[in-house]
């Protein structure tokens, strides 16, 4: 199995730390809709929508699905979602861009389609990753991706690192927050193994 799909694979078995029923589930950078199908399986209940901004993958998403475990294939850029605010329970990546300038935006987009106490669910390569061509690349890290997330308003982000082949992911979750429940919070300081995880956010003040 490549990497990818060991990647995709891991991000859809932590699931398993969280209670969740969600009635709207998008994926981003859906591929050829194995992510899709996993979890329309897992959620039988709730609508799925896949999203890339490849059409030609999302038309191999479409094509590829079974009958009984339809879903929605959406040609979009994560950081410009054609959805309305507030109206999705899980944003599930497994292919967040590496380049430290990507997950702000992808984030802060991520936010604002889930509803407060929603879940990010996210993978990315590490910092010290690089494909051909991209030496130069700045690499987000982890305090990067937690000071990120608490930017874009989630609450109690979980990183942590694991390697699949010879290669080094990091995984991410958040819970979104509730307006302005990031306010004067450091992700850097946010982040707590993976052990650690609570199934609901952290209720305010």
């Amino acid at each position: 199995m490549d990497p990818a799909a060991q990647v995709r694979d891991e991000l859809l078995q932590r699931l398993a730390f969280f209670r969740l029923e969600p009635r709207l589930i998008v994926e981003l950078g859906c591929g050829t809709g194995a992510g899709a199908t996993a979890l329309r399986r897992r959620f039988p209940r709730a609508r799925m929508i896949a999203v890339d901004r490849d059409y030609a993958m999302t038309q191999r998403a479409r094509r590829g699905q079974r009958f009984w475990r339809r879903f929605d294939c959406v040609c979009a850029d994560g950081a410009a979602l054609p959805f309305a605010a507030r109206s999705a329970d899980l944003v599930f990546c497994s292919r967040v861009e590496p380049c430290s300038g990507a997950a702000p935006a992808l984030f802060g987009e991520a936010r604002r389609v889930l509803q407060p106490g929603g879940l990010l669910l996210f993978a990315t390569p590490g910092p010290d990753e690089r494909e051909p061509g991209d030496a130069t690349a700045a690499r987000a890290d982890m305090p990067q991706l937690g000071a990120a997330l608490a930017h874009a308003g989630f609450v109690e982000p979980v990183l942590d690192r694991d390697r699949h082949g010879d290669r080094e992911f990091i995984f991410g979750a958040a819970f979104a927050g509730r307006g302005d429940d990031h306010a004067g919070v450091r992700g850097d300081e946010s982040v707590v193994p993976l052990g650690s995880v609570r199934t609901r956010p952290r209720a305010t003040s």
